[in-house]
């Protein structure tokens, strides 16, 4: 009996055992997969971007530009944006970009001696309207700023209006024809280009004059003249020296930036109305056109406004005596400009 009851323990031990083991389930492994919205998108970091680079990073994208000024950011820079970055949003959904204008105020600029057009290009870029008014002046080369109305210096508001003051040379000589005759033609010449007059030459080897004088010229005297009118002027003698123009030019290599003025001189002597200032980012191209009877030397002096340095640009010597001129010497540093920006 005892025996039996001992296996029927050991049965019941054994199949409560497989009981429990028989009564769980094995654990399986799961995923969880989930796929994104293609219509949804997550809104850029648009700081450090202009609008146009903007534009064509995300040309997908529903961007509306909201302009304007702000004293604190610099022109084209992002202001703020709306939705902030890495908002997620649908695509269709507009964002919100401001974009700075720079300051409402900006200063003018001290354009006294500038050439009227590279002063122009510079009022534009600063978002102002710029208006020319012709004035006399004894010291400041034709086309060049004498003043503006605001002044240098003055704050004014985006779209104001800056009057530049363009010089005309000086009224007396360069408004009326002089009298050349019975001068000799190196004095006539002279004369002519100290007010910017050109000559035509012809010859009267009839008259009884010394040769080499004038005998009469094709605009009376006292007549009011443009600058840089031609006149024909009659010398007496077939031999008489001729007086003939000859043009100096020459273009500055793109690789050159800066504020330069340029001073003027004939054989050594500073022809002040000719100094001007140029900026060589606007304008590249220097024209000297001179008239003569003998040789004479021309030469042009470069001073940086940045430096303070100076240098000389070219030196010609022309031999007017031969018919074209002749350009017998051409001393050119092509490297003046670089040097003179150099910083010691």
């Amino acid at each position: 009996m005892k025996k039996i009851i001992a296996v029927f323990a050991a049965f019941l031990t054994v199949f409560c055992i497989a009981g429990c083991d028989g009564g769980k389930k094995p654990q399986e492994s799961t995923a969880v997969t989930t796929t994104a919205d293609p219509d949804s998108v997550e809104v850029p970091d648009f700081s450090g971007l202009t609008r146009v680079q903007i534009e064509m990073k995300y040309p997908k994208l529903n961007i509306v530009f909201d302009e304007k000024y702000d004293d604190k950011a610099e022109e084209d820079e992002v202001i703020s944006q709306t939705p902030s970055a890495g908002t997620k949003i649908n695509k269709a959904d507009e964002i919100t970009v401001e974009i700075s204008l720079g300051g409402k105020l900006v200063e003018v600029d001290d354009y006294t001696g500038r050439n009227y057009d590279d002063a122009k290009t510079l009022i534009e870029k600063q978002g102002l309207v710029c208006e020319m008014v012709y004035d006399d002046s004894e010291t400041i080369a034709r086309n060049c700023i004498i003043s503006t109305i605001p002044s240098a210096r003055t704050m004014v508001e985006k779209g104001s209006k800056v009057i530049c003051y363009v010089s005309l040379g000086s009224a007396v000589q360069e408004t009326r024809m002089p009298d050349f005759t019975g001068m000799s033609i190196e004095d006539a010449t002279r004369i002519a280009t100290e007010n910017n007059i050109m000559f035509s030459i012809t010859y009267d080897d009839t008259s009884s004059l010394e040769p080499g004088t004038v005998i009469r010229q094709g605009i009376d005297p006292d007549t009011v003249i443009e600058p840089n009118t031609r006149v024909e002027v009659t010398i007496a003698g077939e031999n008489a020296s001729a007086s003939r123009s000859a043009t100096m030019s020459l273009t500055i290599n793109k690789g050159f930036e800066g504020e330069f003025e340029l001073k003027y001189y004939i054989d050594g002597t500073l022809i002040p109305e000719k100094t001007e200032i140029k900026e060589l980012s606007l304008t590249r191209k220097i024209e000297w056109e001179v008239t003569g009877t003998d040789v004479h030397t021309y030469s042009i002096m470069v001073s940086s406004l940045t430096t303070g340095k100076s240098g000389k640009l070219y030196e010609y010597e022309i031999d007017f005596t031969k018919n074209p001129p002749e350009k017998i010497q051409n001393d050119f540093n092509s490297k003046v400009f670089s040097e003179l920006v150099k910083k010691d």
